[in-house]
């Protein structure tokens, strides 16, 4: 039969069945401390045994207890039908040690410490402008990594190599990816990784990892999780960063070095610049007035030699202009009776051509009586064969003109 409930019945019946059940009251509970966390005067602690997982609260009280230690807690199993989670109540802790986790992490921490990882790593160069970034391609952490070097140190050229940041293999990933960003040749590799639980940080504590990291010639910046958290690759990197953004701004520090250095190098040359030009001036300054006493001494000897050729040359010139006028005054001379025979020779030409003229001249021949004709478009009228009986004509005597019309032609036989 199909029995109907809504939300809060069935809540409320789960915490009943919780209640009710004496196996889960005064219970002791062993397993290690995978988180711990605080709230107020509350304690919060995530209990887990291989894979398995149970969250558990003191209520007013702050135990201190560290990750990977292994505790047992003595309290209840409830249920909260609000929000539906089971949580264990503890009232009392006990430490019992190391959890198995810890001893295996302290135990390879041990044995890279004795093969000198953690020693003498290679630290950050003076000026950073070529990274790769060794993370996720998707996650937040390398968003806030460009968002902070982005803003301050744009000209940084960044490449991001990508591998898994959690989960099985992924430490082997890293490790890999760790290598080959190396052979790229950049001024330093920054492994990074977002918050997350102590599993979401397990694969930063793999021993390959942690070897690829220590023994790379690159310096590393190893940027996992919180400030809180720290993994192998913490102790085996030259340089440990809190957050991914606190390593956006290690790279800043580094970037802006060379912008500031290259600045205080201007600076400085302008400076010794101004120091040369200042010591140039004064050296021209002194030489110029040392030419200048000697070339007022020179000067003074040179005055009287040149007052000397002046008055040489002078009585030179005067020589030449004098000869110069008697040539000019012959040239003139005969000059003068050239041109005169020229021009009578001319003249008596000119009269001659006036006379031929005077014979040819039209005026002179309509004065004796004749006329000239021309027709009506003003053409001259030469013979009887260009007009014809009725044509109008102009004819021109010497005291005027005349119209008149053609009333008959006749030739010349």
């Amino acid at each position: 039969m199909t029995r109907a409930m809504t939300v809060a019945q069935l809540s409320r019946y789960i915490k009943g069945v919780f209640d009710d059940e004496e196996l889960l009251h005064d219970v002791t509970l062993s397993g290690e401390v995978a988180e711990v966390s605080y709230s107020d005067k509350h304690t919060y602690i995530v209990l887990a045994d291989g894979n398995y997982s149970v969250r558990c609260v003191r209520f007013f009280s702050r135990d201190s207890v560290h990750k990977g230690a292994r505790v047992a807690l003595h309290g209840s199993v409830r249920f909260y039908d609000r929000r539906n989670a089971v949580t264990f109540a503890y009232d009392e802790l006990f430490v019992c040690g190391d959890g198995e986790k810890n001893a295996k992490l302290a135990e390879i921490k041990e044995r890279l410490k004795k093969l000198g990882y953690f020693e003498n790593r290679p630290q950050l160069p003076e000026y950073i402008l070529n990274v790769i970034a060794v993370t996720s391609p998707d996650g937040a952490a390398i968003r806030d990594f460009l968002r902070v070097v982005g803003d301050k140190s744009p000209f940084v050229r960044i490449r991001v190599y990508p591998a898994r940041v959690q989960g099985d293999g992924a430490g082997g990933e890293l490790a890999r990816a760790v290598t080959a960003a190396g052979k790229l040749d950049p001024d330093v590799i920054v492994l990074c990784r977002g918050g997350g639980s102590d599993e979401d940080l397990d694969c930063f504590n793999d021993e390959k990892l942690a070897t690829a990291v220590a023994t790379s010639r690159v310096p590393i910046i190893s940027a996992v999780g919180h400030e809180v958290d720290y993994t192998l690759c913490d102790f085996c990197a030259g340089t440990r960063a809190g957050t991914p953004s606190i390593a956006g701004e290690i790279v800043n520090a580094h970037a802006t070095a060379l912008l500031t250095d290259m600045q205080a190098l201007i600076e400085r040359a302008g400076y010794a610049a101004n120091r040369k030009f200042d010591a140039v001036r004064q050296s021209v300054t002194r030489f110029g007035m040392r030419v200048e006493r000697a070339a007022s001494a020179m000067t003074a000897g040179y005055e009287i030699d040149i007052k000397a050729l002046m008055r040489r040359a002078s009585y030179a010139i005067e020589r030449k202009i004098d000869n110069g006028h008697k040539r000019v005054r012959a040239a003139a001379v005969e000059l003068r009776n050239s041109c005169g025979m020229l021009a009578e020779k001319k003249s008596a030409r000119l009269h001659k051509l006036s006379a031929v003229l005077g014979a040819l001249d039209p005026k002179r021949i309509i004065d004796n009586g004749y006329a000239a004709a021309f027709a009506s478009d003003g053409k001259r009228i030469s013979s009887v064969t260009g007009i014809s009986a009725g044509d109008g004509l102009r004819l021109v005597f010497a005291d005027g003109v005349a119209d008149a019309v053609v009333s008959s032609v006749k030739t010349n036989n």
